[in-house]
């Protein structure tokens, strides 16, 4: 399996700019900043995404193979694009190097197992006449717990704020002077515990 492609990225944050300036105490006329905080926003989501192996607002991306599993197995979506919404398409290259869609009446899509799977439907077997070539297999999902804002729990809401006040007051990857003090594990990162998806190896 290759590297998952970001097809169509978050139409929005978890944490809106208004939020952030809150969390930050910034004076609601004092705009300076705000695409630096804006960019700590994205930051902290791409981070949250990496520590929970999960997406958290609606996103699109194409998960490629180099062939289908054998007759009746199951495709495991790519780690870390959890919880999958939608199946997109299953398109996959034939041995003649054209691109084939297949109906999307003969497969189904298992979202409560984490982080998704998609199953041939009962009479239906994967096709053999793949390319030979790499990645000729191509599925493209929808994952998230939502569009929305308010579809990502708070926890994970208020652990992005604590990442967010943290980059924004601390701007060097090394310190000088007064010592910077962290917060315990048990009240940042078990935050985060709850959503977790562990994988198997």
């Amino acid at each position: 399996m290759a590297e998952p492609i970001l097809i169509s990225a978050p139409a929005i944050e978890p944490v809106t700019l208004a939020e952030a300036r809150m969390h930050l105490r910034i004076d609601a006329s004092d705009t300076a900043e705000d695409a630096l905080i804006t960019s700590f926003i994205v930051a902290a989501r791409l981070q949250a995404e990496h520590e929970l192996n999960r997406k958290l607002i609606t996103q699109t991306w194409d998960v490629v193979y180099d062939a289908f599993p054998q007759a009746g197995e199951s495709i495991r979506v790519a780690p870390g694009l959890a919880k999958v919404l939608s199946i997109v398409q299953v398109a996959y290259l034939n041995t003649a190097s054209s691109p084939v869609t297949i109906n999307s009446t003969n497969y189904i899509l298992d979202a409560q197992s984490l982080p998704g799977y998609v199953f041939p439907k009962s009479g239906y077997s994967w096709p053999t006449d793949v390319s030979p070539s790499a990645n000729a297999v191509t599925v493209r999902i929808t994952c998230g717990y939502g569009p929305a804002a308010s579809d990502v729990p708070r926890n994970i809401w208020s652990w992005m704020l604590l990442q967010i006040g943290a980059m924004y007051r601390n701007r060097e990857a090394f310190s000088t002077g007064a010592p910077v003090a962290a917060l315990p594990n048990q009240f940042t990162d078990r935050l985060l515990d709850p959503h977790r998806v562990w994988l198997m190896q």
